[in-house]
Formats: C-alpha cells, sequence, structure tokens
C-alpha cells in the first residue's frame, strides 16, 4: 500500500512538471523598473535661444553649462536645484542715433542663473523601457556678473542699460533615461521668462534726430522676452 502510494505521488509529480515549465515559460517581464536611490547630481549642457526685446537690449542666444542637485519627495514629485553659467553677447543701442541704426556696437554678457524648480513624473518613481517622462515648473534669478559695457563712456548715464538682477520663471518638460541603477541621462526642453527693464533715457524725445523723419513708437518701461532652451545632462543617484 505505501509503495502505491509512493508511486501515485510520483507520477502526479511527473505530470506537474512540465504544467510549471510551461507557466514559467508564458511569464512576461514587465516593462516598468522602479527607480532605485532618491537623490541624485548631475551636470548639464544646452543651448538657449533668447528673444532681445523690442528694443534690442537684451541678451542674445548662447550655449550654457551647469550642475543640478535633485531629490524625490513623494511619489512622482522630486525637487530640484540649478545653478547654470550662460556666456554671450548683446547689443549696445543708443537712443540719440537714427531709428534702424541704434547699434553702436556688441558687449559681453556672462549670466549666472539659479533656479529651483517642482517636478512631476509621468510615471511615478518607476521608469516604462528605461524611461520616465516628466514635466517641471520654477524659478529664479538670472544675473549679469560681466560688469560694465566698455561703451558705456560713449553714452550718456541714463541712456546705458544694465540687465542687473532678474527674475526669472521656467517650464517644460523632458525624460529621464536609466542607463543602470545609479547612471541617468536627461533631455529636456524648457521656456525661460525674465523681464527686460529700459532706460530712462530712451523715452526722451528730445534725443531724436533732427533728420528722423520716422514716425516715434511709444517706449516700453520694462517687458517680459522669453528663452526656449534645450538640456543634455549626466547624473550620479545615490
Amino acid at each position: 500500500m505505501i509503495l502505491s502510494r509512493t508511486a501515485r505521488a510520483s507520477a502526479l509529480l511527473l505530470l506537474l512538471v512540465p504544467s510549471l515549465e510551461d507557466a514559467r515559460a508564458q511569464t512576461i517581464p514587465s516593462a516598468y523598473r522602479f527607480i532605485e536611490h532618491r537623490q541624485e547630481t548631475s551636470i548639464f549642457w544646452g543651448t538657449m535661444f533668447l528673444s532681445q526685446g523690442s528694443l534690442d537690449l537684451g541678451p542674445k542666444s548662447g550655449s550654457f553649462t551647469g550642475a543640478r542637485y535633485s531629490i524625490e519627495a513623494s511619489g512622482p514629485l522630486f525637487l530640484e536645484g540649478l545653478v547654470m553659467y550662460l556666456p554671450t553677447t548683446r547689443d549696445v543701442v543708443d537712443p540719440r542715433r537714427a531709428i534702424g541704426d541704434r547699434t553702436i556696437g556688441e558687449t559681453d554678457v556672462q549670466l549666472l542663473m539659479a533656479d529651483a524648480r517642482l517636478d512631476f513624473s509621468l510615471t511615478g518613481r518607476r521608469t516604462w523601457h528605461g524611461l520616465s517622462p516628466h514635466l517641471f515648473l520654477g524659478g529664479g534669478l538670472a544675473l549679469d556678473i560681466a560688469g560694465q559695457s566698455e561703451f558705456a563712456d560713449f553714452l550718456l548715464p541714463e541712456d546705458v542699460y544694465d540687465f542687473g538682477t532678474a527674475f526669472t520663471a521656467t517650464s517644460g518638460t523632458g525624460f529621464r533615461f536609466a542607463v543602470s541603477s545609479r547612471l541617468m541621462l536627461h533631455a529636456e526642453a524648457g521656456l525661460t521668462l525674465w523681464k527686460l527693464n529700459t532706460p530712462s533715457g530712451f523715452d526722451d524725445p528730445a534725443k531724436r534726430p533732427q533728420n528722423d523723419d520716422m514716425e516715434l513708437e511709444p517706449v516700453v518701461q520694462s517687458e517680459w522676452v522669453r528663452g526656449y532652451g534645450i538640456t543634455l545632462s549626466a547624473g550620479w543617484r545615490f
């Protein structure tokens, strides 16, 4: 009797083995992978296409470099702090010259920018086939550290443009690609806004050349201008 029971158990086991093998072969691996580690530091490079404003006073387009620190906050949200450096140039404009011929030269601009961002990951703390798309919104400061323009001596004090310190607002989208559990690549496209303030001398009608027959347009005291940026970066999670 004992031998018979053993034989029946062995036969049942032999019948179950192929079924288990088939079930294992039919298992589909998930496309989602959990993102390990909550913090990340990265370096990035990019290009920003800038509007100079209606009077062509603002900085021109240029390439930038920078560094970023990120930390996962809760669920799909994570926080970022960025510092970037953008060396470029701007036109020097003299309002005493005829409209259409006011640019007297070009001077250096060295923008130092700092941003704080709130990011929302569309896949949470997971990647889909290694990808994690996200949206971001933030703000910060931009400062020109180049110093006074070499053309300042050719202009009246009230005509000298100074970028100074500007508040910025940013928004955009991008994605992360997990090369490994620690190495992460990023690609982003974003919009940056800041305000340009017009020097007081640009609104003085007495500076209009006598032979300038063109109709004067109202001078804006300040205006918001935009810049479109494309960024690539490599980060290390810990």
